[in-house]
């Protein structure tokens, strides 16, 4: 079993290198969506470039995939970039089936992290193993920017899914609409 989760946390740790070496490279909003591109040797990613949507029924955070799964690309990895406006955030919840990743690149978030609370900061990378309460919230007067993903990729779809390609667009979502999604997607909200 150790040897297991030996493995497991090296595997994601070399999934994690190639977003880290991105995150650190430049100071864009994010990266490129590549679900229309294979690209073995690498790309180069422009910080306007992805698909844009703007969650849920009232939040409206604009969230851009950025690199994603698709028929012609199989990433191991997704990732995503969201600006948090001040007074707004994330609620907690925990993913059933990815661990995630976040780096701040731009503000200040308060960050929950099971039973504990912290800060981040502009540059602090936040790692969060799959089953893990975990929300944020912008307590200050400026934007956040957050670069973020998932491995294994696929839990971007969820965005596609719960978000308008417009900020005027109503979601629609009901209630039952919000419980049949977050459980397609392995994603339980804290009560």
């Amino acid at each position: 079993m150790e040897t297991e989760s030996i493995n497991n946390r090296r595997a994601f740790l070399k999934k994690l290198s190639m977003f880290s070496v991105l995150c650190l490279a430049g100071n864009n909003e994010g990266f490129a969506n590549l679900s229309h591109i294979n690209m073995p040797n690498g790309m180069i990613i422009k910080a306007n470039e992805g698909e844009v949507f703007y969650i849920g029924n009232d939040r409206k955070a604009k969230v851009m995939i950025k690199v994603s799964k698709s028929p012609e690309y199989d990433p191991s990895i997704s990732l995503l970039s969201e600006i948090i406006t001040p007074g707004d955030g994330i609620p907690i919840h925990k993913h059933l089936n990815e661990e995630e990743f976040l780096f701040v690149q731009k503000g200040e978030v308060e960050v929950t992290l099971g039973d504990n609370k912290g800060i981040g900061q502009s540059g602090d990378f936040i790692y969060v193993p799959k089953k893990t309460w975990h929300g944020f919230l912008n307590k200050t007067n400026e934007d956040v920017v957050m670069l973020f993903g998932y491995a294994p990729s696929g839990f971007e779809d969820y965005f596609r899914k719960i978000g308008t390609k417009s900020i005027k667009q109503d979601l629609g979502f009901s209630a039952d609409d919000w419980i049949r999604t977050n459980k397609k997607y392995g994603i339980v909200y804290k009560a």
